[in-house]
């Protein structure tokens, strides 16, 4: 079954939670708000921020903040900053598969995937905001 991780729909939530802010939000306040374990966001707001999506501030006013306009964010950026390249399959990247040389699903698997990348690039941050898909 295809399926995003558990920490991408959490990004996915954090990211759009802070695009509905605008102001700096901590790691406890959105666990909270939403009942998901406090080292898990706080983990997966310091993979996000590493990969620039999001900024933090320290100070009493501090959090975290979106470091990108959400039309610059997509389901794609989201999917690479936590999980890393984005995959259906493992011939999908060229080089991890075995047997792709006689593979009769190379085909089609690589055609689903390059369409199901192309979408989720099309869905960005401010469309989910928005509800826009």
């Amino acid at each position: 079954m295809l399926k995003l991780s558990k920490k991408v729909d959490y990004a996915i939530i954090l990211l759009i939670h802070l695009g509905k802010s605008g102001n700096p939000v901590s790691a406890q306040e959105i666990a909270g708000m939403y009942q998901l374990p406090g080292p898990m966001i706080a983990n997966i707001l310091k993979q996000l921020a590493s990969n620039q999506m999001i900024q933090s501030r320290r100070g009493q006013q501090g959090g975290y903040l979106l470091n990108k306009l959400p039309e610059e964010i997509t389901l794609v950026d989201v999917i690479q900053s936590i999980d890393g390249n984005f995959n259906l399959v493992e011939c999908a990247d060229d080089g991890g598969c075995r047997i792709s040389g006689n593979c009769p699903t190379k085909g089609p698997l690589a055609a689903l995937h390059n369409q199901l990348k192309q979408f989720m690039e099309t869905i960005t941050l401010a469309s989910m905001i928005q509800q826009q898909y």
